[in-house]
């Protein structure tokens, strides 16, 4: 296999199947993955797993409410694991059966709604982790739990212990497990704590944190991780926690939320509020260089997935006009297409196709191409409004909308 300068670091053994990375082009198939983790086994939003349906309808096999929120579930080990808010006061974390939805523990805990310009609920997603699952609360609180019936292995707080200061949305993203450490976006440019325990490993300064998920990648065994903050993103050592370069990105209300895009050398941020994207390269030393910028790709909320050179996310904020699905070209940063039909809605990959839930809750399939979008598969999934990015794991697609829908589609090919 090509060695890139940027590759992804090692996983759980238990996920080893589904985390393979292929080159371009190779014909091997995943037939059945799980999707332990936001984005995926790979990180980049886009599954290897093949049969995917692309036309037809598809069968609902199993429907739940969880709870006001846009979590994404999570599905590993027969698991899916997903949070919601009860609308009152406090947050519950279910696990239900893989194959039969039947429920096997629940975990609930205080929190308030925190409807900031915005119905409220959580927003971060749970990490499983083989026989443990890791959940990062708005208010700070961190819990280890057993995966098999919910208990507590150990928590921490990351205002009451690390005096970290809660972003003005409360603290997000997902839980990154990596070996024996556990990376949490919080503060200047996270903290990275054993797994096992919850003592710290290092940890950095006060500042208020980002939205987006802690990034893993790795440069010659030189391993790193990318957070960001209501600033900068920012790039550090992973064992140590020393910066290794800082890039300002600077957003109104202070909003990075999308994790960032690694391909070779080149690195592609984007925000919403009408700052935009861009594509900076870091060689070896130093701050990396632009390589562009403009705003024809504003990710308010969930990263874009990358095929054949080619982004494809949702561009502009919640409730403008033109907001919708947009194909934009890596390399010089040009548009190639937009489908605001979409609006405000996500998009992951399965292989080469895209698999879309619009703001709507239409599920919809549609090659990954940048000639043009034109889905071959549309179905009605949940009710609106959908910010959720959909889950394909097991031939199975989980769809969830803001108010706790939470439906589960047969989507293998026939």
């Amino acid at each position: 296999m090509l060695m890139l300068p940027f590759s992804f670091p090692r996983v759980n053994p238990a996920l080893l199947l589904s985390a393979l990375l292929l080159p371009e082009g190779s014909s091997l198939e995943l037939y059945g993955a799980d999707w332990a983790r936001y984005r995926g086994p790979a990180l980049d939003g886009i599954s290897t797993e093949a049969g995917l349906r692309t036309s037809g309808e598809a069968k609902v096999l199993w429907k739940k409410s969880v709870g006001l929120g846009y979590s994404a579930p999570v599905i590993g080990g027969g698991r899916v694991v997903i949070s919601g808010h009860d609308g009152k006061e406090k947050d519950t974390l279910f696990c239900f059966d893989e194959q039969s939805g039947e429920q096997r523990w629940v975990f609930s805990y205080p929190q308030p709604i925190g409807d900031l310009y915005f119905q409220g609920g959580t927003t971060g997603t749970a990490t499983i982790d083989g026989d443990r699952v890791y959940h990062l609360a708005r208010e700070g609180e961190l819990f280890c739990l057993n995966a098999a019936d919910g208990k507590v292995v150990w928590q921490k707080h990351l205002q009451q212990d690390f005096h970290y200061t809660k972003p003005t949305w409360g603290f997000t993203g997902a839980p990154l497990v990596w070996d024996e450490w556990l990376f949490i976006n919080a503060g200047d440019a996270g903290i990275n704590l054993k797994k096992d325990d919850g003592s710290v490993v290092w940890k950095s300064g006060n500042e208020e944190a980002g939205y987006s998920t802690p990034h893993p990648v790795t440069r010659n065994g030189w391993r790193l991780v990318i957070f960001s903050n209501k600033r900068s993103y920012v790039c550090v050592d992973a064992s140590n926690g020393t910066e290794v370069w800082r890039h300002k990105w600077m957003t109104r209300y202070g909003v990075n939320s999308a994790d960032p895009i690694i391909s070779g050398d080149s690195i592609f941020i984007s925000s919403g509020y009408g700052k935009g994207a861009a594509v900076v390269k870091w060689v070896d030393k130093g701050e990396p260089g632009k390589v562009w910028q403009n705003r024809e790709m504003q990710a308010q909320m969930n990263g874009p997935v990358l095929i054949g050179g080619h982004l494809y996310g949702i561009t502009g904020n919640e409730g403008q006009d033109g907001t919708g699905l947009r194909c934009l070209e890596l390399a010089t940063g040009t548009v190639k297409w937009t489908d605001a039909s979409v609006g405000h809605g996500t998009v992951m990959a399965v292989q080469g196709n895209l698999l879309v839930l619009t703001e709507g809750g239409e599920l919809q399939v549609a090659p990954a191409t940048p000639t043009g979008y034109q889905p071959s598969f549309k179905q009605q999934a949940v009710e609106p409004k959908v910010w959720t990015v959909p889950v394909f794991a097991n031939g199975r697609v989980y769809c969830r909308n803001a108010s706790g829908q939470l439906v589960v589609l047969d989507m293998k090919s026939e």
